[in-house]
C-alpha cells in the first residue's frame, strides 16, 4: 500500500469543494492506517490548522456483561476438555466478542466550522471477512458539504447512543501489519 497515495486522499478530501468530488474520492481512495494516524499527530500537534476530536465508546448487549463469576468458571484452562461450567463461559466470551459493537468517531474542523469532516468506523467495519461493505475494511465520512447535516449535529449525533449515520461515503481502509523489530 503506497503511503503517499494515502496521504493524498486524505489531503483531496479535505479540499473537496463538491459532494460529486467527495463520492469519486472515496469511491477510488484507500486510506492506510498509518497515514491517517499521520494526520492526526500533525493535527493534535498544531503544525496543521485542523483541531482533531476523538470518540469512543462499548456497546454490548446487557445481558452478555461479562462478571467476576463468568472470570471464575473460566478458571486455569489447562489442555484437556473443558469443564461445563467452563464451557459455558466461553461461549459467552465469544458471543460478547461477536456482537460487541466498538465505536470510534474523529472530527477535524477548522475553527470557523466552514469545513469540517467526521470519519468513524466500528470494529465490524475493520474486519476483512464478513463485512457489509463488498470493498472489504473501511471507514465511514460524512463533511461540510452533505446537505442538511452540520458539525454539531453529526457530533452530538455519534455522542448520543448507538448513532444511525445513513448517508455516509465508504473509503477502504488498509492497516499495516506491523513490523518486526529490526536488529
Amino acid at each position: 500500500m503506497d503511503h503517499n497515495e494515502a496521504r493524498q486522499a486524505i489531503t483531496d478530501i479535505f479540499e473537496a469543494a463538491k459532494l460529486s468530488e467527495i463520492k469519486k474520492i472515496c469511491k477510488n481512495a484507500t486510506i492506510t492506517e498509518d497515514a491517517f494516524s499521520d494526520f492526526v499527530m500533525l493535527c493534535d500537534a498544531g503544525i496543521l490548522p485542523w483541531v482533531h476530536h476523538i470518540s469512543w465508546r462499548d456497546f454490548l448487549p446487557p445481558n452478555l456483561a461479562w462478571t467476576d463469576e463468568d472470570s471464575k468458571r473460566l478458571g486455569n484452562i489447562d489442555n484437556g476438555p473443558l469443564t461445563r461450567e467452563a464451557t459455558k463461559a466461553m461461549r459467552k466470551w465469544y458471543q460478547l466478542l461477536n456482537e460487541r459493537r466498538y465505536l470510534v468517531g474523529h472530527v477535524f474542523y477548522l475553527r470557523d466550522h466552514s469545513n469540517w469532516q467526521f470519519f468513524y468506523f466500528d470494529n465490524r467495519d475493520l474486519w476483512a471477512y464478513a463485512n457489509h461493505f463488498k470493498g472489504g475494511p473501511h471507514i465511514h465520512l460524512i463533511n461540510h458539504l452533505w446537505p442538511n447535516r452540520t458539525l454539531e449535529g453529526v457530533w452530538n449525533e455519534f455522542r448520543e447512543g448507538n448513532p444511525e449515520m445513513n448517508g455516509a461515503e465508504h473509503i477502504r481502509f488498509h492497516r499495516e501489519n506491523p513490523r518486526p523489530p529490526q536488529l
